[in-house]
């Protein structure tokens, strides 16, 4: 390659300037060193939490989920920043091999090495790309603001006024930082044109743009002078732009790809329990430092893109949780909070006298977060589904239930006959567990008990509460049973031994009742030993199969839906009877965004003959909640509009016949939507499993 086929790096530059430039450089660093303490220092507040597991998992899905965008480009707005964020990392990367080129190069001569490599066809494409990159990064910018000025979305709203902090941060905004790449990338094109313009390379420069730059600089009479101004204000502008990352709202720049690397690796959705249930002092969380310092990290992390909110079913609602407001607001209030819990925290290690300093600001939950907002949310998982740098936002409120619930019996009054009703009879309606496998009269389901060797079954079914008591779910129950009977399947039930799995007490708060539920559960599973357990509730499914392993319980547990599709896939199922309605599926939450399961309900639904499957935008993982989640079931909305109405109107969009559901909460809820809206004798709401036993033959009452 010809070496004469480059440029002079810091051609035309005086000393001065470079000394300013290696001066501000030194200050950049330090600005970053202290940025980065005073953090360190907010988020090791947080209690202890281990997240320094599977080091090599961690890095791969934090390089493929930061530098790969995926879950920033999946929304249709966001190739705007997926453009100027490659563009940036590109402009960055060339930044760095100039300066191996420059300075580092030096150093390393001293050992004999030659890092020289800025010239010949290396530096043509490098000229083209670094143009391509400039053209990105102010077209991606341009575009982001205008959709923020122009039509600005819902999902950037900011919260309140009075619930934020009046900081730098909040004042600056994104309009700074922004401003400020937009500048530095329009003064880097100029500066290229102005250096071709200025030193008349003997080559053709393949900075596409940076020639007709320069032309149109050199029609206007610029020269050596005007570049070296213009270097000056490019150097200006990149440097503010390099202090908005520690300063500004870019910081989730560097906190994003952090949080995603110590996010949660296990399951979907699953809460963590109490640890040392016996000695703690306290339960839940109703101050922020008692949260762990990923939580706290979760905070520092968050861009305010408001992806969480995009599927919310409060937001959508109009009730009081946001759960974009909520992060951002317990963000301020632990910045405000830091400097008191800095001066506690040292005068207990100081060990000094006089009074410990006391907190008079406002309190967590009742003041920043407010009861509302805590008690709304349906634990769905869309905020934790939209979110790009992986906030898991569902712990954070479920610790603010556990404090209200076990440390000041403070709750919606509703609530208070489910918990009753699951400490004395098992289920949250409080109906006589001696009547619990009453629907089953009749049908010839044995009772594990009464089983003479419990492992000569091939399932045990777990019905769960509304299986078992809920009369319109109840129909849900004898179906399923028909089929496993047609099926062959030697399965049985327990019957009056079984108990609500602890679900909606958990979600709810009541840790306690749930490790007691549990306990009794997992003790009479251990003694039985299923090889697999199957259930039509999404919700027993979870907490089964996914929460129940922290209590020593460790089960094979399937879904109806996998169930069934498991049987026709293997013959021993066959749908014959045509349904040639137009059938929509509500994917439950709890299958589909926490446990990623979504095909087997539609491949059984497609062996149906006749049957057509329309679906919605909001299906599979981006499934709308019915409302019913979250223990939200056994209370009252008191707020906007009710859930279960706005996603009925967006499964009627697809103009279905019937709607498919494969969760008793589910039925109950859509089935009260059709209702509200007197489509009774229009439109029905079905089970997964009713619909394959009308197909199968199997009757449904």
């Amino acid at each position: 390659m010809n070496e004469q086929v480059t440029r002079q790096i810091l051609w035309n530059i005086p000393v001065p300037f470079i000394v300013l430039m290696y001066s501000m450089l030194a200050l950049l660093i330090a600005g970053f060193i202290y940025a980065g303490l005073k953090w360190y220092r907010v988020v090791t507040l947080g209690t202890a939490e281990n997240r320094f597991d599977q080091l090599p998992l961690r890095t791969l899905l934090a390089l493929r989920d930061s530098f790969g965008q995926g879950a920033v480009i999946r929304e249709s707005w966001g190739w705007m920043h997926y453009a100027f964020y490659v563009a940036f990392v590109g402009l960055f990367i060339g930044t760095t091999i100039v300066a191996i080129n420059s300075d580092v190069r030096d150093l390393f001569d001293l050992f004999g090495l030659d890092l020289y490599f800025y010239y010949g066809d290396f530096y043509l494409y490098f000229k083209a790309a670094m143009d391509t990159f400039f053209i990105l990064l102010i077209a991606g910018v341009l575009m982001e603001g205008a959709r923020r000025s122009l039509r600005k979305p819902t999902v950037l709203n900011d919260p309140p006024k009075e619930k934020t902090q009046d900081n730098l941060e909040n004042r600056l905004g994104y309009w700074f930082p922004m401003s400020m790449m937009v500048a530095a990338a329009i003064t880097g094109l100029m500066l290229e044109g102005a250096r071709i313009n200025a030193s008349h390379p003997n080559f053709t420069e393949w900075a596409y743009v940076g020639r007709v730059v320069g032309k149109i600089e050199g029609a206007m009479g610029a020269g050596p002078l005007f570049h070296r101004w213009l270097w000056l204000i490019h150097v200006l502008f990149v440097y503010a732009l390099l202090f908005c990352f520690p300063f500004t709202k870019l910081r989730h720049l560097i906190f994003g790809p952090l949080n995603l690397f110590f996010r949660n690796l296990g399951p979907r959705g699953r809460l963590a329990p109490i640890k040392d249930f016996e000695n703690a002092e306290t339960f839940g969380v109703s101050q922020v430092e008692q949260y762990t310092w990923k939580q706290l990290l979760d905070m520092s992390a968050c861009l305010e893109c408001g992806r969480c909110t995009i599927n919310c079913p409060t937001v959508a609602t109009g009730k009081a949780l946001n759960p974009k407001y909520l992060v951002i607001e317990q963000r301020d209030h632990l910045l405000e909070k830091t400097p008191f819990l800095l001066a506690a925290k040292a005068h207990a290690q100081n060990g000094s006298g006089g009074e410990a300093p006391v907190w008079e600001g406002p309190d967590m939950i009742t003041q920043v977060a407010t009861e509302e907002a805590v008690w709304g949310c349906t634990s769905c998982g869309w905020c934790e589904e939209g979110c790009p740098v992986g906030i898991e936002h569902i712990q954070r409120i479920v610790d603010m239930r556990r404090y209200d619930v076990l440390m000041e019996s403070r709750f919606p009054t509703e609530l208070t006959g489910a918990f009753k009703g699951i400490e004395n009879q098992g289920n949250p309606w409080g109906l006589a567990q001696e009547k619990r496998a009453d629907w089953a009269a009749g049908l010839d389901i044995p009772e594990i008990a009464t089983l003479e060797d419990p492992s000569d079954i091939d399932v045990l079914y777990w019905v769960g509460c509304a299986g078992s008591y809920d009369e319109r779910n109840q129909r849900v129950s004898k179906s399923f049973s028909g089929l496993m009977k047609q099926a062959g399947v030697k399965f049985a039930i327990l019957g009056r031994e079984e108990t609500c799995t602890g679900d909606p007490a958990r979600r709810l708060g009541n840790e306690y009742l749930y490790a007691t539920v549990v306990a009794h559960n997992v003790e009479t599973l251990n003694r039985y030993k299923p090889r697999r357990i199957v259930t039509q509730c999404p919700h027993c499914f979870h907490n089964l199969k996914n929460e129940y392993p922290d209590f020593g319980g460790n089960y094979t547990v399937l879904h109806e839906a996998e169930f069934i599709d498991e049987l026709i896939q293997a013959g021993r199922l066959k749908p014959r009877r045509e349904n040639n309605e137009r059938i929509t599926y509500h994917d439950p939450c709890y299958m589909a965004r926490h446990n990623r399961k979504w095909d087997s309900a539609r491949t059984a639904l497609g062996a149906i003959p006749g049957a057509e499957i329309a679906e919605v935008e909001q299906s599979k993982n981006r499934t709308f909640c019915c409302g019913a989640g979250g223990g939200c079931f056994w209370k009252e909305e008191h707020e906007g509009t009710r859930i279960n109405q706005k996603r009925f109107d967006q499964l009627n969009e697809a103009k279905p016949e019937c709607v498919a559901v494969g969760c008793p909460f589910c039925m109950t809820m859509m089935e009260d939507a059709v209702k509200s809206r007197s489509l009774e004798d229009n439109m029905r709401v079905r089970d997964l499993a009713e619909l394959v036993a009308e197909s199968v033959g199997v009757p449904t009452k």
